[in-house]
């Protein structure tokens, strides 16, 4: 209870009271906090770092942006770093409270109040003439602070981009202002993650409509969950809205290659020509120092079977020498000529396809039976374009759920070559126009090496505090408090930060145009079936 009588009264009098009258006392809280209430104030012994305090309902979150009025009215620009709720005891006052607790007189009372905290640090000022970007201005004292509306954030959001080409991802969090991404940051590797259920497949589905609509950038996404096949189609084929429109131009341009027997535009096969050496070797299983005899042979067969050849060629050569039947035994042994994967005659290799032929080609690895298969297209097709780098023909590597293809550890020769493979992408190929965007439930179950080179960053919810301490070591250019955040986020929200987004900014992401692939097993069994007679 928050009074303490100046005499002694009885307790179970002061509790029945208390509980009677709990109204009252509410009443009496509301009138002190009104007239004690805490200033919404700002001030910054820097000009960079900024401090505030005001009320509970002062209305500003983390990662949101705040005005600081100046004398010259014009208006400060911050963003929300760190926000904490400070409980104070408030200066003891002389209360009458014989119509509470009869008999008691008056009563000291120290009521304590809650209040807002925290810290932002300076965009710019905005004015009449419009935001102008600033890293600091001349120190303070307490000037007034309150949150920016949505008028206000628009007018920053559009300076901030400038005349930068962006695309437009959703709206800004809490206001309506577009949430827009700069079309030249995804010339960075890009890592997105989200814990299953936070809308994390919807919004790379939303990602890559937007690029597409808005950019000429290519785009090959390794899809091993067949998410993405339907993104040449429209959930609603009537939808007339403008961005709507803009996708349908480019929806022609998406191309799905599927494994052979289902209706795609390619059929996901490939040579076995399309692999490197070394990846022949781990899918033989040989060792170029323990199986000196086997690598050689397969070497030697390699190097003169020409530029392109299948696994059985490479089969039937090898039974034709004496010296080197073992390898088609092994082969054999393998079964590695049953796999459908392989190119059939008239076909053409996934590995050969020019992406600048099509705006997107979707790679469903989803409809390979086998994951060693599906290792060898994500082998065949990034070791093509990595072969290929000196050429510069910038594309964008989507690789989805991408501890499939880049795991941060595995048993599995095929998984060991397609991370280091990922590595060397990542940490080589941005120069030569490869970029990668990676998309994954937890960042330790892709390649650290991989991670750690992407500058760009979308979080989604996530539900492991583990996974955000582990992200905040990775992407030490974002404020820790905003990466917590993500621990709170709802369906469809995002953090984007890098140089995709000039200042790191919390979305709700919009409307995705096309179908979503894969999804949930129905919970029809939720629903018990009346068996009875």
């Amino acid at each position: 209870m928050w009074l303490r009588a100046s005499e002694p009264v009885d307790g179970d009098v002061v509790r029945s009271a208390a509980v009677t009258d709990a109204d009252g006392v509410l009443a009496q809280r509301k009138l002190l906090a009104e007239r004690f209430s805490v200033a919404r104030v700002a001030y910054s012994s820097d000009g960079r770092e900024v401090g505030f305090a005001g009320p509970i309902e002062l209305g500003v979150e983390v990662g949101g942006l705040a005005m600081i009025d100046v004398p010259d009215g014009g208006h400060l620009v911050v963003q929300v770093r760190d926000l904490r709720i400070v409980e104070l005891e408030g200066l003891s006052i002389d209360v009458d409270v014989s119509d509470v607790v009869p008999g008691a007189g008056s009563a000291s009372v120290r009521p304590r109040f809650r209040s807002l905290s925290g810290s932002a640090v300076v965009l710019g000022r905005l004015d009449a003439t419009g935001f102008t970007a600033l890293a600091a201005t001349a120190p303070f004292g307490e000037l007034p602070f309150r949150p920016a509306d949505s008028d206000e954030v628009l007018a920053i959001v559009d300076a901030l981009d400038g005349d930068a080409p962006t695309v437009e991802v959703g709206t800004v969090a809490g206001t309506s202002a577009p949430a827009r991404l700069r079309a030249t940051g995804f010339a960075r590797h890009t890592f997105m993650c989200g814990q299953s259920g936070s809308g994390k497949t919807y919004t790379t589905g939303v990602l890559f409509e937007r690029l597409l609509a808005a950019t000429a950038l290519p785009i090959v996404v390794l899809d091993p969950n067949s998410d993405h096949v339907h993104l040449g189609s429209f959930r609603d084929p009537d939808d007339t809205s403008p961005e709507a429109q803009r996708y349908r131009s480019v929806a022609s341009g998406v191309r799905v290659a599927r494994a052979r027997g289902l209706d795609a535009p390619y059929t996901l096969c490939a040579d076995f020509s399309d692999l490197e050496l070394d990846v022949q070797a781990r899918l033989l299983h040989l060792d170029p120092i323990r199986d000196l005899d086997g690598y050689a042979a397969l070497r030697h067969l390699a190097g003169g079977l020409g530029g392109t050849y299948s696994i059985t060629e490479l089969a039937a050569e090898a039974a034709r020498r004496p010296e080197t039947t073992e390898l088609a035994t092994r082969i054999d042994n393998l079964e590695l000529t049953d796999w459908a994967l392989w190119r059939r005659a008239g076909e053409t290799s996934i590995a050969s396809v020019d992406v600048r032929q099509a705006r997107c080609i979707v790679l469903d690895l989803g409809s390979l039976p086998r994951a060693q298969e599906r290792s060898i297209v994500a082998l065949a097709v990034l070791g093509r374009r990595w072969a290929g780098r000196a050429g510069r023909n910038p594309v964008l590597l989507a690789v989805d759920e991408a501890h499939n293809v880049f795991p941060a550890a595995s048993d599995d020769p095929l998984l060991q070559a397609a991370a280091d493979l990922g590595v060397l992408i990542a940490g080589e190929g941005r120069k030569f126009g490869l970029h990668l965007l990676v998309a994954t439930q937890r960042p330790g179950k892709v390649h650290p090496n991989v991670v750690s080179q992407c500058d760009n960053l979308v979080l989604m919810r996530m539900n492991g505090a583990a996974d955000v301490e582990e992200l905040t070591s990775l992407f030490s250019h974002v404020p820790a408090p905003l990466l917590q955040r993500a621990l709170r986020f709802g369906l469809g929200q995002a953090l984007l930060a890098g140089p995709i987004s000039p200042v790191p900014s919390l979305a709700q992401i919009g409307a995705r145009h096309t179908r979503e692939g894969g999804g949930d097993v129905p919970t029809t069994w939720t629903t018990r079936r009346d068996t009875r007679p």
